[in-house]
């Protein structure tokens, strides 16, 4: 089966190795531990380009840490399901950063759209519940639409002093106190409910 998915861990010793029928790279970008998981059958798809261009977006996964924010929007999702649609949102988005992380570290978006349009025709997932598992499949196209465009300019938070900026940061606010109501009530239930009959 073709998969690829990047696997988190701790900090080890850089080491490549093959293992059967999967490739598992060691990655320590900037000294951080956690693995990279191609199937043969997904290398065999991938020229050598395109290949440098799906190490690339793991990579990407690893050292920006995602499975964290998949994981809190998960949490937070199942604690308030009114932020259900929070958690496909955070998905694509880290889809899309590691997409273009892939693309300024290769020099190549093309390559790298190839890559992601060519690894979602032949994958069918990852074997195992990894970090590929907390991210909802999203859509292909729109990635590979947005890598054939001109490479977006660098954005940063707007300014707390202007409309957006107040929008963004209420919103921000916002999210962050409802997420802590949410956890709050159900600390709260379970701890009346483990107290026994009042």
């Amino acid at each position: 089966a073709a998969y690829a998915y990047a696997l988190p861990g701790v900090r080890s010793r850089a080491s490549r190795g093959f293992l059967g029928w999967v490739v598992s790279l060691r990655t320590s970008p900037a000294g951080l531990g956690g693995r990279i998981v191609v199937s043969t059958a997904m290398l065999a798809c991938l020229d050598a380009g395109e290949r440098a261009a799906l190490v690339a977006h793991e990579r990407a996964h690893l050292a920006g840490r995602h499975h964290r924010y998949l994981l809190a929007v998960r949490f937070a999702a199942r604690a308030n399901p009114l932020l259900m649609p929070l958690r496909s949102a955070v998905a694509y988005t880290a889809e899309r950063w590691a997409d273009e992380e892939a693309a300024r570290v290769t020099g190549e978006r093309r390559v790298v759209a190839r890559a992601i349009g060519k690894a979602a025709l032949v994958s069918r997932g990852t074997p195992t519940p990894t970090l590929a598992g907390f991210a909802a499949p999203g859509p292909v196209p729109r990635r590979v639409a947005a890598l054939l465009a001109p490479a977006p300019s660098p954005v940063s938070w707007p300014p707390v002093f202007t409309a957006v900026g107040l929008a963004a940061w209420a919103a921000a606010a916002g999210t962050l106190g409802s997420a802590l109501s949410s956890a709050n009530a159900t600390l709260t239930l379970f701890l009346v409910l483990e107290a026994g009959p009042l």
